[in-house]
């Protein structure tokens, strides 16, 4: 996993994990890019861009799995909600649009283990 600090931009001010995460937002699945403590970068596939329109506010849930060592995997589910910050069309595919889509986190999120 990567570490990423960007100590020149001025908006960030928490570091950003790389990690490929299953996202679930309002009648869309994609895959995050890189997550932190403020928000989430996700690809999309839609046909509704402006679903993703900045300042939008969305309830979001990310999926991930545990894997310790000598532990069982288990399923864990962050639920919250957050806001587009930004979006931009990444590629035009047979499916829809794929978008780059920032979305910061409104409040603490709900952590639900299964």
């Amino acid at each position: 996993m990567m570490m990423v600090t960007e100590k020149d931009s001025e908006h960030r001010t928490t570091e950003r994990m790389d990690l490929s995460l299953q996202i679930s937002v309002p009648g869309q699945e994609g895959t995050t890019t890189n997550i932190s403590a403020s928000g989430v970068y996700f690809e999309v596939v839609t046909d509704d861009v402006n679903a993703f329109s900045p300042g939008t506010s969305m309830p979001i849930e990310i999926n991930a799995v545990t894997n310790t060592p000598g532990c069982e995997e288990r399923n864990v589910k962050l639920k919250g909600q957050g806001f587009v910050v930004r979006s931009d069309i990444k590629d035009v595919t047979s499916q829809g649009n794929r978008l780059g889509v920032a979305l910061e986190f409104k409040d603490k999120f709900d952590i639900n283990v299964d």
